[in-house]
């Protein structure tokens, strides 16, 4: 793309951007500052990388208004170089995929599929599925009955999901996730487990992201709903008629427990835990490995197992260093303490 193309594309997106350099310069990929070269664009956007900065042979860098004059020659000027840096990478590494239905693909005769999509080799699509315009289904991808899926969906290979799931558009499902699975209900019986038959659906919004080998439970009852513009990072787990509000965060290998119910934009640190029928409300960090057993009703940062406030657990751990010391100090106390009550019981 040349520098006037990816103006262009940025201003179709609605982003303000100004810029210096030629319009006709080339850029074929982005590349970090320390890597770039002219045909690369790389982005700035932490102090700590100043001198990798001064130091770029980028053909363009991507960087806040009062960072701009840290260096000369092409950039683009903007209030979010992340963001942006994001945008133009997906365009440069967008995959197309020709409009194709692979001759082995098994499509049940009733499943609704529109015509401008890709269905890759040993795809299984059952009865009474709808697949609208612009999906992607890599190889091995089975797609049971009643399932809709929403425009520019894509599908990567061996993704397994389960009747009557709703997904919405743009939605990204990586590798070996499994939506739809039979939820973990079973009723003991004189030391035995009967089975409950999980009746409920998945429900995926719009522009949501799923993780190489997450899974994703249908609801018992209920419907297990994973709202819009939420990202689920790999080997996460969501049970059965949990609500992952809109635009929730998860890291790695995270779970959550059986109709939990998480607000809006909250975020999920690597390895974190929620226990089972809790309301979290919006705008909640958990940090990694952290456990969350009860009820978090005010925003903000949570730590630790049971999980508290973060703050309250820095200062706890502090504590734990010395936990040691205070123990000798305290046996210490403990010994002068008794000798004092010796003395004073000779003296009596």
């Amino acid at each position: 793309m040349t520098l006037e193309q990816i103006l262009n594309f940025l201003s179709e997106r609605g982003i303000e951007c100004d810029h210096t350099g030629a319009l006709t310069l080339e850029i074929q990929q982005v590349a970090s500052l320390r890597q770039a070269g002219k045909s690369n664009l790389a982005f700035y956007n932490d102090p700590k990388r100043k001198d990798e900065l001064a130091q770029t042979q980028a053909g363009c860098v991507i960087l806040k208004p009062d960072d701009s004059v840290l260096i000369q020659g092409p950039k683009l000027i903007v209030q979010n170089p992340y963001y942006v840096y994001a945008l133009v990478a997906q365009k440069l590494n967008q995959r197309v995929f020709p409009c194709h239905i692979h001759p082995s693909a098994q499509l049940d005769e009733t499943a609704q599929i529109a015509d401008d999509v890709f269905i890759g080799p040993n795809v299984v699509v059952g009865a009474g599925t709808s697949i609208a315009k612009g999906c992607v289904i890599e190889a091995g991808t089975v797609i049971q009955s009643g399932v809709s899926l929403g425009a520019d969906a894509y599908l990567a290979p061996n993704v397994t999901i389960a009747d009557k799931v709703v997904i919405g558009r743009e939605a990204y499902l990586d590798a070996g996730c499994v939506i739809g699975g039979h939820g973990f209900g079973f009723a003991p019986h004189e030391g035995r487990w009967q089975r409950i038959p999980q009746i409920g659906r998945v429900v995926i919004g719009d522009r949501v992201f799923i993780g190489n080998n997450a899974t994703v439970h249908r609801g018992a009852l209920d419907d297990t709903v994973i709202a819009d513009d939420c990202i689920i990072d790999a080997q996460v787990q969501v049970a059965h008629n949990v609500r992952l509000d809109k635009g929730v965060a998860v890291a790695a290998q995270s779970g959550f427990a059986g109709s939990t119910q998480v607000g809006a934009h909250c975020q999920f640190g690597g390895q974190s835990g929620v226990s089972g029928h809790l309301t979290i409300t919006d705008h909640v960090f958990v940090a990694g490995k952290a456990g969350v057993t009860h009820s978090l009703k005010q925003s903000g940062a949570y730590a630790g197992f049971p999980a508290i406030e973060a703050s309250q657990w820095q200062k706890n751990m502090v504590r734990v260093k010395t936990l040691d010391k205070m123990a000798s100090r305290i046996k210490a106390l403990e010994k002068a303490l008794s000798a004092l009550k010796h003395d004073l019981d000779k003296d009596v």
